[in-house]
């Protein structure tokens, strides 16, 4: 009999149980019984998480003025995800893009990240990317989180930021827990690329004292290593070819080997004196360590003579020696969010107040960063590519480009960046409740500020290194061979002895001013708001009607970079620009509860989105030699967002509901990048700069079903099932000369998300099989249809698997990426693979305890 893996017992085991659950049930009844006849009272072990997260997610969403989606935490502080991003993609509309195979930036209703706001306990959150006001979710452990709430259509007294969505990221309070809380865990998770089994630990400790003061504390650790297999490709026309006939000019395949530890720490208090007083501290901080080696091989087809031979065939002749590169990069990414708050709510006679002041740090080091080239130095090859496969498909008439010995040294590259973002906050809100209505007006202040130093530079003259010094196993890859191996340890000893050796040529000396100063900016942000809303019950319809008024004041500085032809010289001139514009935001919501559990909802609100730092700060880099020009662009105006949203809800009991939402936005002012070879301040040169398009429109769909099914006959009423979709329709203009004519999607708005989920929870026992899909989006807009790059449909299944073996102590099981399915973009049409990126299936193994 063959033999089966721990997980294939486990997963059998959850099978069997939800195709039979009456005979699982009789076995339980069974058991009982027997304990009765022998007269011991024992208390029954039940495991819930899934229908008690599910049970405070329905109600936070019932709840809500709003129109909002929930994720909770089940009673013992843990999600059926382990990823904060990935957590949230379960909701309708709301979708994520991966970074190394793990959710990291939330897409909501198809939306740029971008166009989110993100706060934790209140206290918006700054971004470590350096261009972007995308916040990354990735750095924060779900474990120091005790709900995640997305807002699609806020209430004039939130932040207005929010055309996507505002994204609240809450941690726990002692008072959401009974009494005395202690959880723990330990986790042991397998990479099935690296092999590598790593570890991962949280403790949660929460108490009241004298039903007064609350404190709650987590600590959180993961170190995990891992692997990805990456083939990237770039598509071009060819000297003697059809302008439809694009080929692989370069092609070339990476393999990441990294080590990722994640640390996580909230430290809360809640003091309430009494019913009418309360105060708190809430303070998060994680760290996101990326140690991280990429090994990769470069074969630049484009430079041989390339003859198309039909049925998309190429030969290649004359392929040149250096033609065939290898390069080694080493870097330790470090981030690190930290966020504080202080504040607390007073019941007055006629009024309730509340107030806040909040701190965030948001950084990122990477100090390290280098990458070593070399070229093989063999002879002119011959090559064939074919291109009928997805992934290009290459043969070379000489193998000695395997062998690292036949590498001469190119450069080293440096690249050190450091990303600083702070912002210091302070409300206050009073409300005036009369018999049905109340009226709430609020003050708040934010001050942000925000500096980047990126430092690149291209080291050329120095000893020549042997890559052969270096050399390691060829690496397992799965798109190919890479040749021989390379060490980064090897890499990093010579550089901390030997580096000081090297320097730039004096031509490139304006190249890598202009690599190091370019990109480099400090801004500071200051926004005002204030508000006045009101709330109007009238029978069962609730009203929510205001205006919010929001002033902006943007200042920043950064670097004119003007190289000269010859690349020796360049010069340097300081910008500096401030700018002041007024939000005017109104709002108005509608709730009516229809009785029968229905609830139907209608919003119609203006929202805004700030331009990118990286877009506004004053940068103009000019190289004289390419022709090129990369300008930043001070005058930009916010995105501003028309909005509307209906939707109708029937909630099931405590744990179920149905749900049908619409929504349209009218964005104006979509920001877009431009390349132009005709612009009459830079005559002859290749500009590129970013503007405010022409509007956007999206229009939407979005469907939600989650319910216990406990009507089903004893046995199979422990099965929770699950189902939402979101169609999604954009029109937008990105105003490309020469493209007039075509219809464009949104960049990274998806048509379709679908997620589900079913799942059975009996007694001590708990198992879940969930799926998300997405379909393509565009995500650059090239010269024509044929560069535009899209990223292919995705569909993540994972499982998991819980079992209480006591009252106290619980055993887990989970496996992602069940499908092993690559993240995968094509240029123009799917047959044209531009990157193929390959995590496969991680499995994991844990205990939880509970006292």
């Amino acid at each position: 009999m063959q033999k089966k893996s721990p997980l294939g017992l486990a997963i059998s085991l959850s099978l069997l149980v939800m195709a039979s659950p009456s005979a699982f049930a009789a076995d339980t009844a069974v058991a009982t019984a027997a304990v009765g006849a022998e007269a011991i009272d024992l208390d029954r072990i039940e495991v819930r998480p899934q229908l008690e997260s599910q049970t405070r997610a329905v109600d936070l969403k019932r709840s809500s003025d709003a129109i909002e989606d929930a994720v909770s935490s089940d009673a013992m502080g843990v999600y059926p995800d382990k990823n904060v991003a990935e957590s949230l993609q379960r909701l309708p509309g709301v979708s994520v893009t991966r970074d190394q195979g793990e959710g990291r930036f939330v897409v909501i209703r198809g939306l740029d990240a971008a166009l989110n706001s993100v706060s934790v306990d209140g206290i918006a959150i700054g971004t470590p990317e350096d261009s972007s006001r995308a916040a990354p979710l990735d750095v924060i452990p779900s474990d120091s989180t005790e709900r995640l709430r997305v807002v699609k259509s806020p209430t004039p007294d939130m932040p207005g930021d929010a055309i996507g969505g505002a994204i609240l990221v809450e941690s726990a309070s002692a008072f959401d827990r009974e009494g005395r809380s202690l959880r723990g865990k330990v986790e042991a998770s397998h990479q099935q690329l690296s092999g590598n089994t790593s570890p991962k630990a949280a403790i949660n400790y929460s108490e009241v004292f004298g039903d007064t003061l609350g404190v709650a504390l987590g600590v959180n650790y993961q170190n995990r290593t891992f692997e990805s297999d990456n083939t990237e490709v770039e598509y071009g026309t060819f000297d003697g070819g059809a302008d439809d006939d694009l080929f692989a000019n370069s092609l070339q395949q990476r393999k990441y080997e990294i080590e990722r530890k994640r640390i996580g720490a909230n430290l809360n208090f809640d003091w309430r004196p009494d019913d009418d007083n309360r105060y708190y501290l809430r303070t998060l901080y994680s760290q996101f360590d990326d140690a991280e080696t990429r090994q990769r091989t470069l074969f630049n087809f484009g430079d041989g003579e390339v003859t198309a031979r039909g049925n998309n065939q190429y030969t290649i002749d004359e392929l040149p020696a250096d033609a065939i590169q290898k390069r080694m990069r080493y870097r330790t990414k470090k981030e690190n969010t930290f966020a504080a708050s202080l504040g607390g709510e007073n019941r007055l006679t006629g009024a309730v107040v509340d107030y806040k002041v909040g701190y965030t740090r948001t950084e990122e080091r990477v100090n390290d960063e280098m990458e070593a080239r070399f070229k093989y130095n063999g002879d002119d090859l011959t090559a064939t590519v074919d291109q009928n496969s997805g992934i290009p498909r290459y043969t070379l008439s000489d193998a000695g480009w395997i062998s690292n010995a036949n590498y001469d040294f190119d450069r080293v590259v440096l690249s050190p960046k450091q990303v600083n973002d702070q912002e210091r906050s302070a409300q206050i809100n009073v409300r005036f409740d009369g018999d049905a209505s109340s009226y709430k007006v609020g003050l708040l202040g934010r001050w942000r500020d925000r500096d980047v130093n990126v430092d690149e530079r291209e080291l050329r003259v120095g000893p020549k290194i042997a890559l052969s010094d270096w050399t390691a196993a060829t690496p397992d890859h799965r798109g190919g061979n890479l040749g021989q191996g390379m060490r980064s340890d090897a890499m990093r000893r010579y550089w901390a002895q030997s580096g000081g050796q090297y320097s730039a040529r004096p031509q490139d000396a304006g190249g890598n001013a202009m690599a190091s100063l370019e990109e480099d900016y400090t801004a500071s942000e200051d926004i005002f708001a204030s508000y006045a809303m009101g709330t109007w019950d009238i029978g069962a319809l609730r009203i929510i009607g205001g205006v919010r008024v929001e002033n902006t004041r943007f200042a920043a500085t950064g670097n004119s970079v003007d190289v000269a032809s010859n690349g020796r010289s360049y010069t340097v001139t300081p910008l500096n620009v401030s700018r002041s514009y007024t939000s005017v935001l109104p709002g108005l919501h509608l709730r009516y509860d229809a009785g029968s559990d229905w609830v139907l909802r209608a919003a119609a609100n203006k929202t805004v989105s700030r331009p990118s730092f990286g877009d506004i700060a004053p940068r103009v880099g000019l190289n004289r030699g390419d022709e090129e020009v990369r300008l930043g662009n001070p005058q930009l105006d916010p995105y501003e967002s028309r909005n509307l949203d209906l939707s109708v809800e029937k909630y099931i009991g405590s744990t179920g509901i149905v749900s049908l939402g619409l929504f349209h936005k009218s964005i104006d002012g979509y920001i877009v990048s431009t390349l132009s070879n005709n612009d009459p301040a830079y005559p002859g040169y290749e500009v590129t700069r970013v503007i405010n398009g022409d509007k956007a429109t999206v229009r939407g769909a979005e469907f939600n079903w989650q319910q216990q099914l406990a009507f089903l006959p004893s046995g199979w009423d422990g099965l929770l099932v699950g189902a939402s979709g979101t169609w999604l329709d954009t029109d937008f203009d990105p105003g490309l000369a020469g493209r007039e004519r075509d219809d464009f999607m949104l960049p990274r708005a998806s048509k379709h998300v679908y997620s589900a989920h079913v799942g059975y929870e009996k007694a001590g026992f708990s198992t879940r099989v969930a799926a998300v899909y997405r379909s393509e989006y565009l995500d650059t807009l090239g010269d024509s249809r044929a560069y535009d790059i899209h990223v292919a449909p995705n569909t993540q299944l994972d499982f998991s698997l819980d079992y209480k073996i006591t009252a106290n102590v619980s055993l887990y099981l989970e496996a992602r990426n069940l499908l092993d399915k690559p993240l995968e973009l094509y240029q123009g049409v799917r047959s044209r693979t531009l990157q193929n990126e390959e995590y496969g299936r991680t499995y994991a193994l844990g205990l939880k305890v509970a006292l």
